[in-house]
């Protein structure tokens, strides 16, 4: 049995639509309330499962109203939470979340239960971890775990992947054990930063190119940089080319989700065994219908309207960069 794990965080979000963003010190009113459920790795594998993936999402919620609304919303996206662990002593993951008319949004989060996810209770999952086909973090629960399920992971004929957000203090030993790294162009260039590799300029794409080429030398087989409406940058270590894919347009209204649904997409289409070009573009397609929508687990597009949109992009050939 193909399947996709996905180990990270889940969220209560608590969104607030108004015309535009606050500044430091200014309140904006007039806006909107919506309460959607979100995190990072729970909307991933809600995405990984409408994508077509057998899907398990690893986590941990509190032992709350909002920890139960969650369990039972994840196993009615058919997501199998038999993993998930209940903290008696921390509450589930809360955020705040202020979405402009224009799709961008500023975050706030309290990550209650996902920060006490240890290794220890992922060692109880070992086995389901080691015989994915694909398992997937993000940087929303501790390092140490992190660490601890790749190095799990590795035993098997596993695709690694790693979402590094929001960006944290990674170690060389978690690079050199992922396959596919996905972080978005501030990220990648923080990460190679963190890293101790030379200054690269934010929005210049020779320089994704070369902060891609520099993550990959410590060992990672593919860098894949989301750059929003410019849409992404895949390269490839053993080959050391880079490809520019593009963005479809999309009338977006909630940014909010975007990227987990690109990588939960992703994961599932890599899942069911496509090269890693066609899982891209399967991906931009998903995220260029999740950003037409509210919420991030609601705006998760399902299996036939990607296939649909995908149309749209499968016979665009990317951009070489290099």
């Amino acid at each position: 049995m193909r399947y996709v794990v996905v180990v990270g965080s889940s969220n209560v979000d608590m969104n607030i639509y108004s015309e535009r963003l606050p500044k430091p010190g200014e309140t904006v009113t007039g806006g909107t309330f919506k309460r959607f459920l979100g995190g990072k790795g729970a909307n991933q594998a809600v995405a990984a499962a409408r994508a077509g993936a057998s899907t398990f999402f690893l986590g941990k919620v509190g032992t709350d109203l909002f920890g139960d609304e969650i369990l039972k919303r994840l196993e009615q996206a058919q997501i199998d939470v038999k993993h998930v662990a209940r903290s008696q002593t921390e509450a589930t993951g809360i955020a705040f979340i202020l979405v402009d008319k224009f799709g961008e949004n500023m975050i706030s989060v309290a990550p209650g239960a996902n920060a006490t996810l240890s290794k220890e209770q992922v060692l109880k999952s070992a086995d389901l971890i080691e015989k994915a086909r694909v398992v997937m973090t993000q940087m929303e629960i501790p390092l140490e775990t992190i660490e601890n399920i790749y190095a799990i992971a590795e035993k098997g004929n596993t695709i690694k992947i790693l979402n590094p957000a929001p960006l944290r203090n990674v170690s060389r030993d978690i690079l050199k054990r992922v396959d596919i790294i996905i972080p978005n162009e501030g990220e990648l260039f923080k990460l190679n930063a963190l890293m101790d590799f030379s200054d690269v300029n934010l929005g210049n794409i020779e320089h994704v190119v070369q902060a891609s080429s520099n993550i990959a030398s410590i060992g990672t087989k593919y860098i894949i940089t989301t750059l929003g409406s410019k849409g992404s940058v895949l390269y490839e270590k053993r080959t050391g080319h880079a490809l520019h894919i593009p963005a479809l347009k999309a009338n977006a209204i909630d940014t909010v989700g975007a990227g987990d649904c690109y990588n939960g997409v992703l994961a599932s289409k890599l899942c069911e065994g496509k090269d890693v070009l066609t899982a891209v573009k399967y991906a931009t397609a998903a995220a260029s219908i999740a950003v037409t929508r509210k919420g991030a687990q609601e705006s998760m597009p399902y299996q036939d309207e990607i296939k649909i949109k995908f149309k749209e992009i499968e016979n665009i050939e990317p951009e070489k960069l290099n």
